[in-house]
């Protein structure tokens, strides 16, 4: 009887990364390898990277340590102790390719000598054949990764209705390492959907790096302001997901304030949508968010709150904020207070400025606020959001 391999698959950041990784999991138990949660006692090693912050990171290179001494090495020859493969994917290696990279390839090879294969998000199609080229599945197989079944008996699944980012927020790495903005047919979409529903998944999650702008133009998603009357292709393709028999629940990551319409606001009122929303604030003063590159100002993402709090009373609205932005002063970093104390966020994300090699910001702004001084700050803000939680 041949010997099953072990796979270690590690998850960091966002719920694109999540999908991500459910996907390559899927892949994997379908391929016949077996998943182990110990790191010492996988063959094959598949760490789905995350670029947010350099904490992320850190964490990935982290991991090299895991490896005996990193590499044991007999003359010039790397010698490996466990495991025996390791694949890097995810927001890191995404953002050292392509047209829009922040670094080279080169860069990763040489901080992660221990990483056999670097592969994007969108190259992970390609592990099956990865595996029967290192000697991981025998040698009859076909990677034909349609053959694989879809496996059901999950609550809750996600649905990508795109990929990539085109709105370059000054601070953020995701234009660069998930590539431009790419919007799914809705064709796709609703077959996908339809298909989930008939093997059993109850609950939906719509994901992409901005869902209100899918099937936009690139003219039209730039010239909307937050509670226009626009009409979004986003907001009917909730309401056709709605109708469709055996959703129970649906829910959507991530939105923006700039592009997020009237119309979007009276879809949230449909009995089968999340009675929670996530809505990247980063910022109560408006300078600081012309630096960030957000198109929205204060004023108008409180109004945006209030307008959906009114068209569905008892929902629930986490935030993203950032502090210590370069330049930030504490007149600026008081505005953002401000808006959490008038808002009461029910949940809100806490960053401390990142700088992030290759963005706008790293470019452009000196980050000069010290660590201290963001470490207090992001202590201060903590705590007024939850003496202010609804």
């Amino acid at each position: 009887m041949e010997k099953v391999s072990k796979y270690y698959l590690k998850t960091y950041g966002c719920a694109a990364n999540e999908k991500d990784s459910r996907d390559i999991k899927n892949t994997l138990d379908n391929l016949g390898l077996a998943e182990t949660k110990n790191f010492g006692f996988a063959d094959v090693v598949i760490l789905n990277s995350c670029s947010v912050r350099q904490a992320s990171e850190d964490k990935v290179y982290g991991v090299g340590k895991n490896y005996k001494s990193g590499y044991s090495r007999t003359g010039s020859i790397p010698v490996r102790e466990y495991p025996k493969l390791t694949i890097l994917t995810g927001c890191m290696v995404g953002s050292a390719v392509g047209k829009r990279k922040r670094y080279e390839l080169i860069y990763l090879q040489n901080k992660m000598p221990w990483v056999d294969y670097f592969l994007t998000s969108s190259q992970t199609k390609e592990i099956p054949s990865i595996l029967l080229k290192e000697g991981f599945l025998p040698k009859t197989f076909t990677c034909n990764a349609s053959s694989l079944p879809a496996r059901g008996g999950i609550l809750s699944a996600y649905i990508n209705i795109s990929t990539g980012c085109d709105n370059f927020c000054s601070y953020c790495v995701v234009p660069y390492a998930r590539g431009e903005e790419v919007s799914r047919s809705k064709k796709e979409i609703l077959a996908e959907a339809e298909n989930l529903a008939s093997i059993g998944y109850r609950e939906i999650t719509l994901l992409g790096q901005n869902v209100n702008s899918w099937g936009l133009s690139q003219k039209e998603k730039f010239s909307l302001r937050a509670g226009s009357c626009h009409k979004l292709p986003f907001a009917q393709l909730l309401r056709d997901i709605h109708n469709i028999k055996g959703i129970k629940k649906m829910s959507f990551l991530s939105s923006n304030p700039f592009d997020f319409t009237q119309d979007l606001i009276q879809t949230l009122k449909l009995p089968k949508i999340s009675r929670y929303i996530h809505i990247a604030a980063q910022s109560g003063d408006d300078e600081i968010l012309k630096k960030m590159n957000r198109r929205h100002t204060a004023k108008e993402f409180i109004k945006l709150i209030k307008d959906i709090r009114k068209s569905v009373p008892g929902i629930e609205i986490g935030t993203d904020i950032i502090v210590g932005f370069p330049g930030e002063t504490e007149k600026q970093f008081m505005n953002t207070v401000k808006i959490c104390k008038k808002l009461k966020f029910n949940v809100a994300y806490i960053s401390m400025y990142s700088e992030r090699l290759g963005t706008t910001a790293q470019k452009m702004y000196k980050d000069n606020i010290p660590l201290k001084e963001k470490k207090r700050r992001h202590k201060f803000l903590t705590d007024i959001v939850k003496k202010a939680k609804l």
